[in-house]
């Protein structure tokens, strides 16, 4: 039996300090200036205790008595950080036709070491309405608004460990002649420095006809400079697992665009529409010799596909095989060199292909997986690995509409969109590998039995061979387009709410996530991405988006 109590409290004291000055500077001149400080202290305690062998499973309080041993043990924890910011900022206005604003921020942050506590941070931005120019007004008519802008910017990330640049201890997690040791739990990280997110935009907004079409497109560039890396592993001849680092420079880079229209506008009918897009591209410009380089998946193993970190290439590609079928005869399986030629060992033998030569040595068999042999030397190994693809969409948006008749009846509908990504489907992994003990699908019912079998599925086998390697046989375009809400709302007219007493009075019905149109063949294209180095877009058949039908009935009295 098991008792535990543990407890903790955390205390966070935060405050805010803000000024703004408004000179009048004369009829076409407007000034504003800012300045605001914060300051921010956050405590976190935490105590508690167990205890195993005590006399009854209801006894939850490992300090009772009765235990048939004293094994237990007792802890707590304090950790305690600071943070201070100012910001300076102004904007100054001439005509209402040209704005800028720019500004600075100092921060300081106990977590960083002394000569790395304080950063600066500035920023700036100017926008230019080119339809308040006097050239422009014989365009106000059709022209609301024109505004071309453009802004600059640097914000810093602090790490999220409390006391990185002390040497902290921590107990030991047994005892010695009845007392217990300590140890240095982390490696003191007095250069740790703050990472910094530099980002430019320019931009365009056009309003026209009357403001029922307003447009904006944006192109943007983000920088992240001393890129944190939590926990890079060591040696552990040095007596600890991980470090901390800044570790490299990451390029995001891309545009959006948006767009709302209304084409028809009266009294009895309105119709609203909206459309946006993006594109964002990724890429590890610099990275820390330090830095694993890829997962540690063995692409030797089944199931395993590998992740590497590469300058110049986008976070978040994979790598594998090429997967071009099935062995259908012996003959199929004879190694062939780049003419077509058998490769023939050295007594003039035939050569069969082979997979990890000479370290597993596996000799494939009829009915076998078969994979492209990318040089061409008889046998598949990390020669043979290629590019499969990214878990970063190339597009990504929605559009939607909203009609109302009458003012009382309104229909709308909202779609998304994501497009040029790829997902490794897990789910048809393990539901046809006919490996193990998991439950199989109906495409099994097609794999090879029999020499000349034509097919894509490989022979059942039992805990032996390599025909689920990762492979682009189970990469698939995860591109999809998804009704996303669908709403019909009905208010009720004013006669019929006197007539019943209520001041308001309207029904609706709401669909979500009932239409998904993709090509993909696992449960849901929408796979969910996990933070973390080396993370991929697997699809294990996790629960997707619900789909819901709501109606609803409000009344106001």
């Amino acid at each position: 039996n098991y008792a535990g109590d543990s407890d903790g409290d955390s205390f966070t004291m935060a405050t805010n300090i803000t000024l703004a000055y408004t000179p009048t500077l004369g009829k076409n001149h407007d000034l504003i200036t800012f300045a605001r400080f914060d300051s921010n202290d956050s405590r976190r305690t935490g105590q508690g205790m167990f205890a195993t062998n005590t006399a009854s499973s209801f006894l939850a309080d490992p300090s009772i008595d009765g235990r048939t041993n004293q094994t237990g043990s007792a802890y707590s924890s304090f950790s305690q950080s600071r943070s201070v910011g100012l910001l300076v900022s102004a904007q100054y206005k001439f005509m209402d036709r040209y704005i800028v604003n720019g500004g600075v921020r100092g921060d300081g942050n106990s977590k960083f070491g002394p000569n790395n506590r304080y950063g600066l941070f500035p920023s700036a931005s100017v926008l230019w309405r080119i339809s308040g120019e006097p050239f422009m007004k014989n365009t106000t008519k059709y022209i609301d608004n024109l505004a071309l802008r453009a802004s600059y910017g640097v914000v810093g990330n602090a790490p999220r460990n409390d006391y990185s640049y002390f040497n902290t201890y921590q107990n030991y997690g047994f005892s010695y002649l009845g007392s217990s040791g300590v140890y240095p739990s982390n490696i003191e990280l007095s250069d740790l420095r703050w990472e910094k997110v530099t980002q430019s935009n320019v931009g365009l907004t056009v309003v026209l006809l009357k403001n029922s079409l307003n447009m904006d497109i944006d192109v943007y560039r983000k920088r992240t400079t001393d890129l944190f890396y939590n926990g890079i592993a060591i040696p552990t001849y040095n007596g600890y697992s991980g470090v901390d680092m800044n570790v490299g420079t990451m390029d995001n880079q891309g545009w959006e665009f948006s767009l709302f229209y209304t084409p028809v506008k009266s009294k009895k009918l309105r119709i609203d529409v909206n459309f946006n897009i993006s594109h964002n591209e990724n890429m590890i410009r610099e990275i820390s010799p330090l830095v694993p380089r890829e997962n540690n998946a063995r692409i030797t193993t089944n199931n395993a596909f590998k992740v590497y970190l590469q300058e110049n290439n986008p976070f978040g590609s994979f790598y594998g095989f090429k997967f071009k079928g099935v062995y259908v005869d012996k003959n199929s399986t004879i190694a062939l060199d780049e003419n077509g030629n058998q490769i023939v060992g050295p007594n003039g033998q035939q050569i069969f292909m082979r997979f990890a030569y000479p370290s597993i040595d596996y000799v494939f068999q009829p009915g076998d997986a078969m994979y492209e042999d990318i040089n061409h030397d008889g046998n598949i190994d990390y020669k043979d690995i290629v590019y499969l693809g990214n878990g970063n969409p190339n597009l990504t948006g929605g559009f939607g509409t909203a009609i109302t008749f009458n003012g009382n009846l309104r229909l709308g509908a909202n779609f998304t969109y994501r497009t040029g990504y790829q997902i490794i489907n897990g789910t048809k992994i393990n539901t046809t590998s006919m490996y193990g003990f998991n439950n199989q699908s109906t495409a099994v019912l097609r794999r090879w039995r029999a020499e000349g079998d034509i097919t894509d599925i490989p022979r059942a086998t039992y805990a032996t061979g390599y025909n689920f390697l990762g492979s682009d046989r189970y990469v698939e375009d995860g591109s999809y387009l998804r009704l996303r809400s669908i709403t019909l709302k009905y208010d009720f007219s004013k006669n019929l709410l006197r007539r019943i007493g209520v001041r308001g009075l309207s029904a609706n019905i709401m669909m979500e996530n009932i239409l998904t149109f993709t090509k993909y063949t696992g449960q849901d294209p929408e796979v969910p991405v996990k933070l973390s180095t080396f993370s991929t877009v697997v699809d294990n058949s996790t629960t997707p988006p619900i789909k819901t039908i709501t109606l609803g009935l409000t009344a106001n009295f």
